[in-house]
């Protein structure tokens, strides 16, 4: 099976939490989550967790401001940093150095 890039898996999320989904695909990457997707602040919570624990990446010790998240290109920024995060703690010390 293929890996799901990140603005896959994203779109998946977002087709699953949003309230308001526009029949076209891929969805525009400039959509509101809240104004356009009517996805809620608690909402957001969830899809963000949810995206870090498919993943394998724990959240707790990263500095993430969902508050900055506004539209699908700025979940999709999340996605990639939680991919890069769960890279590094799968990289061998050896690899780094």
């Amino acid at each position: 099976m293929a890996r799901e890039s990140a603005e896959g898996r994203v779109e998946r999320l977002v087709v699953e939490y949003a309230i308001n989904v526009p029949a076209a695909r891929p969805l525009d990457q400039g959509l509101s989550l809240r104004d356009d997707l009517a996805i809620e602040s608690l909402s957001l919570v969830s899809l963000t967790l949810r995206l870090a624990d498919e993943l394998g990446v724990s959240i707790d010790d990263l500095d993430l401001e969902l508050g900055e998240v506004k539209t699908i290109k700025d979940l999709v920024r999340v996605a990639h940093t939680l991919s890069r995060t769960k890279d590094d703690e799968t990289t061998p010390r050896s690899a780094l150095q």
